[in-house]
């Protein structure tokens, strides 16, 4: 009990005193007595707290929430014990999360996005549906798990931006394989419900690299893997040419990003920066500089504001760092710098690099056991890091921990992931529909619900709805295994080899479902496919088309041919495996003549041998299914997530045997 002098002082005087005291304490005070709860729950003590941790560079407010005085009391003081909370939880290297909400959706879930606390969006399909969902939080976090609201698409989502635009969700999707589109669309409110609309669409154009504003970048246009940006209100399109052309072997596929930052245009490719002008009313982008840096295989953009550097969070060969350009880059030939966050212990283990708000903390996963080990728990793990321009690597502790519990999504399985570095949620998704909301912090979470301002208000004019009703996808879907030789099996794969190119009969085969080729079924752009590796390993993201295959025995090496766009490539499992000609072909065609890609994001090859080796482990181990329980809740999903004759030298003929009876294959 408190003294009475104390409890006799007036309401002011009482809050001084709170003021003094820390976040904690005001807590412990309002629970061991009642006469002070009035005081500890005043808005004006809470405002005097959220400016205290604006000022600790320790805590990070969310950049998304509205202004202090438009919120209440009960809503500020659940951002200020939750900001607190999660500081103190960094400070002790622990988020082991607190809570978590768990989902299984039918399809496999292939984008993700947290905004603003409020709404999740999931963009999840198979080779016969496709969807866009969204769930309210402060249901989810009652326990009230039916979507907000839900539209099908045209085609698979491969890529995806989002922005909050003007007080309203913009979502850019590249939709494909087969009618390559980019689709913008939003989130609105009809007739006392939610609904998904469409505000522009553009045929021809797909792989959505960057959302900002009027423009949406894209890297490949009317099957030609040439970068540019649309204007989506002007409907004008502007390509970025390579500086000497696109025959040069490293502009030959997709960048990694576009980004908008100043007065330029940044085309972020392998180990380079080009920097090109903004369109303006009186012209079109004109190449400015190229900018060396380090490798990079995977990218996120921590802050393009204008006025600021450049920081690019980045996984490269060393591991996680953040690459700065300064803004008087193009005058200054020291403009680039590197800062290593942290260094991978071996090669590629680090793979899905995740930020979001400030990109003041970082998220990735670590496979370093699960490839260093056969061990029972070798289970990947979720990495947490805290960043800041200057900090050492020694300076930045690492935070992992790993979702072992069976009903958790595998992080092994192709996972996406967002995270709130304000707040606290971490989201997984993977091919398997499973999907949870990880919470770090032990407090209410439906409190900080109300932080953002509506983003979902009625339009002054309702852009075209999308179907809430299922589209069946065109898909030219290969045969399955076991294939028997009859005309559907051959009329499914038609398209191929009508290129009537000038092949050797002695070297190349055409006839691509012949017993001495194995690999006809893995063209599909499926999860973990070649088509996939193509796409997130080397950058060709246009559903390839075989034309041949081959096999040379003086190199012992089997070889495919395909189409991706306008390039032929000459791919194969079992060495340096890209090549790409130029047209026309040199008669005879060899692969010696071919110009060999560089890696554009060689943790995709991590991501697929850790699925692969988990599957199995997963089932050896528990005689547990995924994909058996994703058929059984309804779903349709393919079965070459593992492929037997692409891993043999991986595994033993007892643990193939043992694959090929699990998956039917």
């Amino acid at each position: 009990m408190f003294p009475t002098d104390i409890q006799s002082l007036s309401g002011d005087i009482l809050l001084l005193v709170f003021r003094e005291l820390s976040v904690t304490d005001v807590l412990c005070v309002r629970r061991v007595c009642r006469s002070f709860a009035a005081t500890t729950q005043a808005k004006v003590l809470w405002m005097n707290f959220l400016e205290a941790i604006r000022s600790d560079e320790e805590n990070v407010l969310p950049a998304y929430t509205k202004a202090p005085t438009l919120l209440d009391a009960t809503t500020l003081e659940a951002l200020v014990v939750r900001v607190s909370r999660l500081a103190r939880r960094w400070r002790n290297n622990d988020l082991f999360p607190a809570q978590v909400w768990r989902l299984h959706l039918c399809q496999p879930i292939t984008w993700l996005r947290l905004v603003t606390g409020s709404w999740l969006f999931v963009a999840s399909s198979d080779n016969h549906v496709s969807k866009i969902t969204c769930w309210d939080m402060s249901l989810l976090f009652q326990d009230y798990m039916e979507p907000l609201a839900e539209a099908y698409l045209p085609g698979q989502v491969k890529t995806a931006q989002l922005e909050v635009q003007d007080s309203r969700i913009v979502i850019a999707l590249g939709l494909g394989p087969s009618s390559p589109s980019v689709h913008l669309i939003t989130l609105v409110q009809h007739l006392g419900a939610h609904r998904f609309a469409e505000l522009y669409r553009l045929e021809g154009s797909s792989h959505v690299l960057m959302l900002q504003g009027d423009f949406i970048g894209c890297a490949v246009r009317r099957d030609r893997y040439i970068p540019h940006i649309i204007n989506w209100k002007t409907e004008t399109t502007y390509e970025l040419y390579p500086p000497h052309g696109v025959d040069e072997p490293h502009f030959r596929n997709t960048p990694h990003s576009l980004i908008l930052w100043n007065e330029f245009i940044v085309v972020v490719r392998h180990d380079t920066l080009h920097f090109y002008s903004q369109p303006t009313s009186a012209g079109r982008p004109v190449y400015a500089k190229s900018v060396k840096t380090v490798e990079i295989w995977e990218l996120v953009v921590l802050n393009s504001r204008p006025s600021e550097p450049l920081r690019l969070l980045v996984i490269s060969s060393t591991g996680v760092g953040i690459i700065t350009i300064e803004t008087d880059v193009l005058f200054n030939d020291d403009a680039c710098a590197h800062l290593s966050v942290a260094t991978t212990p071996n090669q590629w283990p680090w793979y899905r690099l995740t930020a979001s708000g400030r990109g003041r903390r970082v998220l990735w996963i670590s496979a370093e056991d699960a490839m260093r080990s056969n061990g029972d728990n070798d289970h990947p793990q979720l990495v947490y890091a805290a960043v800041s321009p200057t900090a050492s690597e020694s300076e930045t502790p690492l935070i992992r921990w790993a979702n072992e519990y069976p009903e958790d999504p595998a992080l092994w399985a192709f996972p996406t992931l967002d995270f709130d570095e304000a707040l606290g949620y971490t989201i997984v998704g993977n091919c398997f529909g499973e999907l949870a909301i990880y919470d770090h912090i032990e407090s209410d979470p439906n409190l900080c619900c109300g932080l953002a301002p509506d983003l979902t208000a009625h339009q002054l004019s309702l852009p075209q709805l999308l179907p809430v009703t299922p589209i069946t996808l065109d898909l030219h879907l290969a045969p399955r295994r076991p294939m028997e030789e009859t005309v559907a099996d051959r009329s499914l794969t038609s398209h191929w080899t009508q290129d009537d190119l000038p092949l050797h009969s002695r070297f190349w085969c055409r006839d691509m479902l012949c017993n001495l080729y194995w690999d006809w079924d893995m063209w599909q752009g499926n999860l973990g496919d070649i088509a996939w590796l193509l796409s997130h390993a080397f950058g060709f993201p246009l559903l390839p088309t075989p034309q041949a295959h081959a096999f040379d025995e003086r190199e012992d090496m089997p070889y495919v041919l395909v189409r991706s766009g306008e390039r032929y490539l000459i791919f194969t499992l079992y060495e340096d495996p890209i090549r790409s000609f130029e047209l026309p072909l040199p008669r005879p065609l060899h692969s010696r003549m071919a110009e060999r890609h560089q890696y554009l994001r060689p943790t995709a090859f991590t991501e697929n041998q850790v699925q692969r080796s988990m599957f199995i482990r997963e089932h050896k181990m528990s005689r547990r299914n995924r994909w058996r329980e994703q058929q059984e809740r309804g779903g349709q999903p393919h079965n070459n997530l593992l492929d037997t004759d692409a891993i043999q030298h991986y595994y033993s003929p007892t643990d193939i045997a043992e694959m090929q009876r699990v998956w039917g294959t």
